[in-house]
């Protein structure tokens, strides 16, 4: 199953890498996910402006901005997602909130599971207005979400969660929900 991993940050001098390479790391050794990891920085895309919604779309080639066509060309192609975000404001970063813009019926039926990190709730608040924007593009949003409070204080010198044992198990029952839902969804088409 192809499994597109979102880091959904721009910032210079941005933080969260150690969560993100953690979560990529560990979903990269699962043999059942081919990863196709995506920074959101290094994808560079200019601000949403195509003169149709992309649902309005009869297909990609309707895209007029080449930069938009390759991007929802490139999450056609997965499976399923997980998005990895800060939190600014209570809310996930408008980077992010742009690439979900961009992308149409691709996103469609596809499985997602929701990674935060941050301070004292782990952008917890971020990932709860990622369920209703994720919801809102079709997207299924799997149960379980993983926060990273105080993040930059959770990991050892090694790169490695303080608490591994917790936050392995809870990336695993997120990766097991995303294949099964993947798998059922399979059926029914």
């Amino acid at each position: 199953m192809k499994l597109m991993i979102i880091w959904g940050s721009s910032r210079t001098g941005r933080k969260g890498g150690i969560v993100t390479d953690w979560v990529k790391g560990e979903a990269t050794k699962d043999s059942r996910f081919e990863v196709d990891f995506v920074d959101l920085k290094e994808l560079n895309l200019p601000f949403f402006d195509e003169p149709k919604s992309p649902f309005m779309m009869q297909g990609l080639n309707e895209y007029s901005h080449p930069e938009g066509k390759a991007w929802a060309e490139r999450v056609q192609t997965a499976d399923a997602v997980i998005i990895i975000t800060p939190e600014y404001n209570h809310a996930p970063p408008g980077v992010l909130k742009n690439a979900l813009d961009w992308v149409g019926k691709p996103w469609v039926d596809k499985p997602v599971g929701l990674v935060s990190y941050g301070g004292a709730v782990g952008g917890a608040r971020a990932v709860e207005k990622l369920r209703s924007i994720t919801i809102e593009l079709g997207l299924i949003n799997v149960a379980t979400p993983l926060h990273f409070p105080y993040f930059e204080e959770a990991f050892d010198a090694q790169g490695q969660p303080k608490r591994l044992d917790y936050y392995q198990a809870n990336l695993k029952k997120m990766l097991d929900e995303i294949l099964r839902l993947r798998t059922a969804m399979s059926k029914e088409q």
